[in-house]
């Protein structure tokens, strides 16, 4: 008798290690239906919420559902008739589904009915358009020192200025819409390269204005370099209005080398 409990044990044993698939958890995605692989993290239930989130990530991608039953019977649309029951992040009663992402499976949701019929609905642009700002390609300042040739003088003004002044437009196509995102340079940070930077809403200007300047009192060799924070920013869809943008970002201007010296006395003969 004990060896053959033991040999339905170790069969039935056998037996889910052939149905549950082994490999990794996004292997099994794409036979979500089958139920086989719920417990897997990839897998597994994702809310109203999360999917917005993958939504935002791919903007210009294609997201359905189907519902997931209890038994084969469905209606000629699709709809279970004996639907899987679950419990949504709210807390309230929800049926499970197949997630679907520009038609692979990519894992079951646990959402209501309301929540079943926005899954198809792109993001908001200005959603997409908050997202994005921080990861376009804002450019840098060019930092110019006067005097130049990367040098200047012990105790003397050193003068410091950007020609970045003027409004950035970066075009980035959103849910197959043309947007057009701008922004302007609002704050310059100045690194002087001796321990101290200080902060302006001035780009400087070239001399004699000295509008940013700092006078080093040692003789050393220094690095200095602006960033850039922008600002004012707005987008437009399709040509359409501009629209405020309320984020704004630093960009880190590039290294330059410094060379503090002392200006030595020459005689001159006339």
């Amino acid at each position: 008798m004990r060896l053959l409990i033991a040999w339905v044990v170790a069969s039935v044993c056998a037996a889910l290690l052939v149905i549950v698939p082994s490999g990794p958890a996004s292997a099994g995605c794409d036979d979500v239906e089958a139920d086989l692989v719920f417990a897997s993290q990839e897998c597994a239930d994702k809310s109203a919420g999360e999917i917005e989130e993958e939504k935002a990530k791919y903007p210009n991608s294609t997201w359905a559902v189907r519902q997931l039953c209890k038994d084969d019977g469905r209606t000629p649309e699709g709809a279970c008739f004996n639907p899987q029951e679950c419990t949504t992040a709210a807390g309230v009663p929800g049926t499970r589904f197949t997630l679907y992402k520009d038609g692979v499976a990519v894992g079951t949701a646990c959402l209501t009915a309301g929540e079943e019929q926005k899954v198809g609905d792109p993001p908001p642009i200005r959603v997409l358009v908050l997202k994005a700002f921080e990861n376009l390609d804002w450019p840098a300042s060019e930092l110019a020192v006067q005097p130049p040739g990367g040098k200047t003088l012990v105790n003397l003004d050193t003068n410091f200025y950007t020609d970045n002044t003027d409004a950035t437009n970066i075009p980035v196509t959103l849910v197959r819409s043309d947007v057009v995102v701008t922004a302007r340079p609002i704050a310059y940070e100045w690194h002087l390269g001796d321990g101290t930077s200080t902060t302006t809403t001035s780009p400087g200007a070239p001399y004699p204005d000295l509008d940013v300047a700092h006078v080093y009192e040692t003789t050393d060799k220094v690095v200095v370099s602006v960033d850039t924070q922008y600002g004012d920013a707005s987008f437009t869809v399709n040509g359409g209005q501009p629209q405020q943008i309320p984020s704004t970002i630093w960009i880190d201007g590039e290294d330059q080398d410094l060379q503090v010296v002392e200006a030595l006395p020459q005689l001159v003969l006339r």
